[in-house]
């Protein structure tokens, strides 16, 4: 098959199981998890209901096994994308935070704490959908290799031609000194062997990733209304993964995906200390930070399912980017 045509084959076949995956998310998975008042948020811990978390777990990694199924000829970036999507239709249809603010007003900081935790646990909840995803892909590599994606051994750069290595050591080294981040680990990467460089990059890419992230908020969230949420999350953390990848091309989308996890997991616990329930009203000024922006708005589902999505969305293109690089250098040299 012709590389233009299977490029576009595996980018159709990714967004068909994304959509599918919200469809089954919004009609079949939603009535399994949906909180007892149609307008309360959707959040576990706060409500000690840990069987719908448990369900909420189960759901989440039987779509992990059914869209990696549905990508095997596409990258496994793809096929977390596509659960992330589905996690998203779930978040959506739930209620806002205000709403479980206004039910715990006496305490919002020990729901700030308890917010914390179940980011945690929602974080260990992606990890066992991307462990589910390399099973389903490995078995059937075992069985089938020829419907599996295989990764290019230079998917990461490292094996590139000279001339591209050249090429994108010098764009990587534009923004490295542009930048904080990489000013202070730029010099150490280049220093170290290779197994603790790979270590290096990937930090790097989730420290670059972080700092966008921050910046890219700042100016999108801006509301606590769901749709804005969404996009924030989702827009912010799919162009800071983009550009901390195209920077620091790692191979693994763990770097990028613990990003939106992270500042999650930092906003709740920064707002479980510094929450002022003496003025009121409390559920209104608990969700702005000091600087005056809404980031406690967004529920641990949001930051898992949209700023997940789009971290991972950003690393997918991202790779999709390098790869056409790297072979239109090889078509260039093989001319």
């Amino acid at each position: 098959m012709n590389p233009h045509h299977k490029h576009w084959l595996q980018k159709a076949q990714v967004q068909a199981t994304a959509v599918g995956a919200f469809l089954v998310m919004w009609f079949l998975a939603w009535p399994l998890v949906r909180p007892w008042d149609a307008q309360a948020a959707l959040t576990f811990v706060p409500g000690s209901d840990y069987a719908s978390l448990a369900i909420f777990a189960g759901l989440v990694a039987a779509l992990a096994a059914l869209c990696a199924v549905a990508t095997l000829p596409a990258r496994s970036a793809g096929a977390l994308l596509a659960v992330l999507v589905g996690v998203a239709a779930v978040g959506l249809r739930g209620g806002p935070m205000r709403a479980l603010l206004m039910a715990h007003e006496a305490d919002p900081a020990g729901v700030f704490r308890q917010l914390t935790f179940e980011m945690l646990l929602l974080g260990a909840v992606l990890a066992g959908s991307a462990v589910v995803i390399r099973a389903v892909r490995g078995l059937f590599r075992g069985i089938a290799p020829k419907w599996v994606w295989t990764e290019p051994d230079a998917e990461d750069l490292r094996g590139a031609p000279p001339s591209a290595q050249e090429h994108v050591n010098a764009e990587a080294r534009r923004f490295v000194w542009g930048g904080v981040i990489g000013l202070l680990v730029g010099g150490a990467i280049r220093r170290l062997r290779p197994a603790k460089t790979r270590t290096v990059h990937a930090l790097a890419c989730l420290l670059m990733e972080l700092a966008a992230a921050v910046i890219l908020l700042v100016i999108t969230f801006r509301s606590h209304d769901r749709g804005q949420i969404a996009f924030a999350l989702a827009a912010s953390f799919f162009l800071a993964a983009l550009l901390a990848h195209q920077t620091f091309p790692v191979r693994s989308a763990v770097a990028c995906w613990l990003g939106p996890l992270v500042m999650g997991v930092a906003v709740f616990a920064i707002g479980a200390i510094s929450v002022d329930s003496t003025h009121p009203p409390v559920w209104s000024s608990a969700m702005v930070v000091a600087t005056g922006l809404p980031l406690r708005a967004a529920l641990p589902v949001d930051w898992l399912a949209m700023g997940g999505a789009g971290a991972v969305g950003g690393f997918w293109l991202s790779q999709r980017i390098h790869h056409a690089r790297l072979h239109h250098h090889k078509k260039t040299e093989e001319s």
